[in-house]
């Protein structure tokens, strides 16, 4: 058991199928010091997350909720936890995922080292290969896992992960359009000197997209928020398109990585359809387009384990 004091930062908004299996892997399967909390911000929730959230809190003092009655965007419910945690440190998790056996322990582990600001673990999609959209999510996120493994190895990572653990005090507070939370805390994090780890025990279970569409929601949104960061911290999130005038070579092996690991159809239906997504999100940048809040991906909202 570990003996950190750690608060549990969750952002939840109408979560009803997964929060309450979220919850129960949290309270009894992660190894929770006594001292630590579960921090949870339920924002405009219009199904029966709250409810499921107090009866947890009943039986665990661990548990803390606080309601928002309408949606104000996920950085609002982020910079909640930011302001209101006791934790030693804070560990940000999606209320759509499930962490595997010891997720929390190995994250705690590596957050040990002083010059250590942020460690994140590594997402692991459950969507099945028979589709084009699932092939498509299992492409992206062990590319993901690839990038993450290479620069942290050069320590050149700067972002976090659906699961990542971060020292108090790193950050007090992040604008509130911020689309891509994750982004902007490893970015400012890097910039403050500290290093950004990525530690592949660290398993968490989720659930990609299901629809091709909403799948090309998803990255459009996020391809904007990367465009954001850079505006709002003048510095390149961890994305392959900023990343090329900075480190060309590096970034020419990674796509050498994935030519080589991929058929071509699947491989050229990513290359299209991320094409198709970076025109988007640029277009929604140049105009100026605000994702506070955004609209959810329904076929997210439950994961099952591997």
């Amino acid at each position: 058991m570990h003996t950190m004091k750690l608060t549990v930062g969750i952002c939840a908004y109408n979560e009803g199928l997964n929060i309450g299996r979220l919850l129960s892997n949290i309270l009894c399967e992660q190894e929770l010091s006594a001292e630590s909390e579960v921090l949870i911000v339920c924002s405009g929730c219009t199904d029966h997350t709250v409810d499921i959230v107090k009866k947890y809190a009943e039986k665990d003092s661990r548990v803390k909720t606080y309601v928002e009655n309408e949606r104000q965007g996920k950085a609002s419910a982020i910079n909640h936890i930011l302001a209101n945690a006791k934790g030693d440190a804070i560990l940000f998790i999606s209320a759509d995922t499930l962490p595997q056996k010891g997720c929390f322990s190995q994250l705690i582990l590596k957050l040990q080292f002083s010059n250590v600001g942020i460690v994140n673990g590594k997402p692991e999609p459950v969507n099945s290969p028979n589709s084009l959209v699932g092939r498509l999510v299992q492409l992206l996120w062990r590319f993901h896992d690839h990038v993450f493994e290479q620069l942290n190895d050069a320590g050149l990572a700067r972002h976090a992960t659906e699961i990542f653990c971060i020292r108090k005090g790193i950050v007090d507070k992040i604008p509130t359009d911020t689309v891509n939370d994750d982004a902007y805390l490893g970015v400012i994090t890097k910039k403050k000197g500290w290093f950004i780890e990525y530690e592949p025990k660290s398993c968490v279970s989720i659930s990609g997209p299901q629809t091709f569409l909403e799948y090309f929601r998803q990255r459009r949104r996020i391809i904007f928020g990367h465009y954001q960061v850079r505006k709002l911290t003048g510095e390149s999130p961890q994305y392959l398109v900023h990343l090329m005038p900075l480190y060309p070579t590096r970034v020419l092996k990674l796509a050498s990585w994935l030519c080589t690991e991929y058929d071509i159809l699947t491989l050229l239906a990513f290359i299209l359809t991320e094409l198709m997504v970076n025109t988007a999100a640029t277009i929604d940048f140049v105009l100026r387009k605000s994702y506070v809040p955004w609209g959810v991906s329904p076929s997210t909202k439950r994961v099952t384990t591997k």
